[in-house]
């Protein structure tokens, strides 16, 4: 039996069906094929860029290398035009060395998938050829039992069984009930979460605005208080004002009157006076006594 004729006998019915497929078919010579993991760069021994430009072999290593890289990158296309220097240089080096390792895995995980394909043929062959010894086939097979079977294909596909064994059914329902209990528990504890918040947004939005009417009334209060300041500096300034120019009044008569009595004319002023004035303040209110005395009399 070949291949060809394999896939042509079960193509929608047994549960090996999801072990193999057209579209992941890949010939088997070139599934081991070496994996290589960077690309070599060629090393020249005689660079084209600029020898005499001060670059030491190292950096024209490196420009040779990005140049190598860039022209596989775009293959046909033309490489855009960038700025040439260390910086620029370094960064685009570490950029392919960081590609080609990206390149390398892909290679690596591409090997590994062929060789999961060959083993899943394999697989399927084996088990082919245990259904023709009994004499199982999918003519044999109910209606019902075509549908369960290609079920119980789908399941192990979303399940990602290695077999159809009934154990593996078993512990992948296990797996997913314990996963569908966690989720659960995640779910609740994510409701607890946003009933908390919830919880918290409503006593957030209760204090701002308890504390907006408390600001209110402070700027109310400190309003009222402060035109009550200014009409009481306002007062105060009025009356300032008023004593202002009454002692203004004052001061004008008072200089009148002291220029129409002549004082300094007939030899008194402040420096005889004082000179006058008695040291003895005794004397000088027994003085200040018989004075009064003189003139009632």
């Amino acid at each position: 039996m070949n291949k060809s004729q394999f896939r042509e006998d079960n193509n929608d019915a047994f549960p090996s069906d999801f072990l193999i497929s057209e579209s992941s078919y890949i010939s088997e010579p070139s599934f081991m094929e070496d994996v290589c993991f960077m690309e070599e760069t060629p090393m020249l021994d005689n660079f084209e860029v600029n020898e005499n430009n001060g670059l030491s072999d190292i950096e024209k290593w490196e420009t040779v290398h990005i140049d190598t890289w860039l022209k596989k990158l775009y293959k046909d296309k033309p490489v855009p035009l960038f700025e040439r220097n260390p910086a620029t240089a370094n960064a685009l080096h570490k950029i392919s060395l960081l590609n080609q390792q990206q390149d390398a895995i892909s290679e690596i995980i591409l090997q590994q998938q062929k060789i999961h394909a060959l083993e899943y043929r394999t697989e399927a062959l084996r088990i082919k050829d245990i259904l023709d010894t009994i004499g199982i086939s999918k003519e044999n097979l109910s209606k019902n039992g075509a549908l369960a079977l290609k079920s119980l294909s789908s399941l192990a596909t979303i399940f990602g069984l290695k077999d159809v064994e009934r154990s593996s059914y078993l512990s992948a329902i296990a797996q997913l009930t314990i996963d569908s209990y966690e989720t659960e528990r995640q779910r609740y504890e994510v409701s607890r979460i946003i009933e908390s918040l919830k919880i918290n947004t409503q006593e957030a939005k209760l204090k701002e605005e308890k504390l907006i009417i408390l600001l209110t009334n402070l700027r109310k209060k400190w309003d009222l208080h402060e035109k009550q300041k200014i009409k009481e500096w306002e007062a105060n300034n009025d009356l300032v004002s008023k004593k202002a120019i009454e002692y203004n009044q004052k001061l004008i008569r008072l200089e009148k009157q002291y220029s129409s009595m002549n004082i300094e004319k007939e030899g008194l002023n402040f420096r005889k006076l004082k000179q006058r004035e008695e040291k003895d303040i005794m004397m000088a209110q027994l003085k200040l006594d018989e004075a009064k005395q003189t003139l009632k009399c």
